[in-house]
């Protein structure tokens, strides 16, 4: 028994001398000595001189005696804080079988190496995100906010202008300009108006939030009223004036009006001379100004359907830029609802007493620069109390159209209700429009 266990010491002791001892922990740090170089360091602690100089912030090769200098990164595995190891390619290697040994993509390996092919050389130092690493993600590029589009407008010839130069300027040809202006002629004059196609930048407008245009029977503070909305989202939703047959200085009652133009809806317009059945205040149709007049305000629509209520632009020599970038405008008024608060004071514009008795009404308003509400009514209503209906139905701002026996509506050719006169014209809404589309 004590033979056995003297051979067991024995043996012990012989493997204990015979066994390699326990691998250190290198060093992470080496500090220079008197006659060391850069190159030396780097043979004597494996690092290259490449690396050590990127470690430690080195351009060249200068050391100094003292000087602390950094073997490895902050931790055994990353050169970095963001998980990335380095990794020396060796013969044979390829792309594909370092990421399979990796747990990484070939793509993410590519991005965090900045390269797109796959060719890879011995030697050459990469980067290895951590395992699992898959495509590195794209950074989302910006919504778009605008769009171009193609809109129609005039401009005045200057003098030596041709319809040659006008096509170049404006990306066109002469026979598509001699189209649109019906010319018979190429030779143009100074001032005269000219229609040209030009590409415009407008907003992207937002997702549509109902139908393009709806009417519907309601009774806001118990008055029957007929209301249509338009979602100007709608890009082929086209709210214009409807003239009759014959233009400027003729009449048709709504039904009339919806019937020959083809509107899925139209109000009555606003206010016009009996006789002569010219408005009384500023009409633009389809970027063109018809008619000037006293009206201080008006419903003004861009081509690319963005509405607001204004005032009307000072006359003068600004009466030829007036409404400049819209294509409907509808001077009307009083305005009777101003930021959802009812109008008690008006123009000093509107003096017939009869405006403000009580009468079968129509108005415009706007809930916001997308959602356009009509209502007509042949309840008889003051103007306050017209205003009221407009807030009780959600709308921000209002004017108010002509009314009385002009008051009327036609939904799809048929009079809902009709005017009980001609009117100078009304405010058609068509929807699928794929026209043209014009600013003044």
């Amino acid at each position: 028994m004590a033979q056995r266990a003297s051979f067991l010491s024995g043996a012990l002791l012989l493997l204990a001398l015979t066994s390699p001892p326990p691998a250190l922990a290198a060093p992470t740090t080496v500090t220079v000595r008197s006659g060391d170089t850069l190159y030396g360091l780097a043979q004597r602690t494996g690092v290259s001189v490449a690396r050590l100089r990127s470690l430690n912030g080195l351009k060249g090769n200068l050391i100094r005696p003292g000087q602390v200098l950094r073997l490895r990164g902050a931790t055994a595995t990353t050169n970095s804080s963001n998980g990335l190891a380095p990794y020396t390619v060796r013969r044979g290697d390829t792309l594909s079988a370092i990421a399979e040994r990796a747990g990484v993509s070939v793509a993410a390996l590519r991005a965090v190496n900045g390269f797109s092919g796959s060719l890879i050389r011995p030697g050459q130092k990469l980067k290895v995100p951590p395992r699992g690493t898959g495509t590195a993600a794209r950074a989302v590029p910006p919504r778009p906010t605008t769009e171009v589009r193609v809109i129609h407008s005039y401009v005045a010839a200057q003098p030596g202008e041709t319809l040659g130069t006008l096509a170049k300027r404006y990306r066109t040809t002469e026979k598509n300009l001699l189209a649109l202006n019906d010319l018979g002629r190429r030779r143009l004059y100074p001032g005269q108006r000219v229609l040209v196609p030009q590409r415009v930048p407008v907003p992207i407008p937002p997702k549509p939030t109902g139908k393009p245009v709806s009417v519907k029977r309601l009774t806001p503070l118990s008055i029957p009223v007929r209301v249509v909305n338009v979602d100007l989202r709608w890009r082929d939703v086209l709210v214009t004036p409807v003239l009759p047959p014959g233009g400027i200085g003729k009449g048709a009652r709504v039904s009339t009006l919806s019937r020959v133009s083809g509107a899925k809806a139209v109000v009555n317009g606003s206010y016009f001379h009996p006789q002569s059945y010219i408005p009384a205040g500023d009409l633009v149709v389809r970027g063109r100004l018809v008619a000037l007049g006293r009206i201080p305000a008006g419903l003004a629509i861009t081509p690319d359907n963005r509405a607001t209520i204004r005032a009307v632009p000072a006359r003068g020599d600004g009466a030829k830029v007036a409404w400049r970038g819209m294509e409907t405008v509808i001077a009307a008024g009083p305005s009777i609802l101003k930021d959802g608060v009812v109008r008690r004071q008006y123009s000093s514009a509107f003096r017939d007493p009869a405006l403000f008795g009580r009468a079968a009404r129509s108005a415009v308003g706007l809930v916001s620069n997308r959602d356009l509400v009509l209502v007509t009514t042949h309840a008889r209503l003051t103007t306050t109390e017209m205003g009221k209906v407009m807030a009780r139905l959600g709308v921000r701002d209002a004017l108010l159209l002509d009314g009385g026996s002009s008051a009327g509506l036609a939904w799809n050719g048929t009079a809902v209700l009709e005017s009980v006169r001609s009117v100078a014209y009304g405010i058609g809404v068509f929807t699928g429009y794929e026209g043209r589309r014009y600013s003044r």
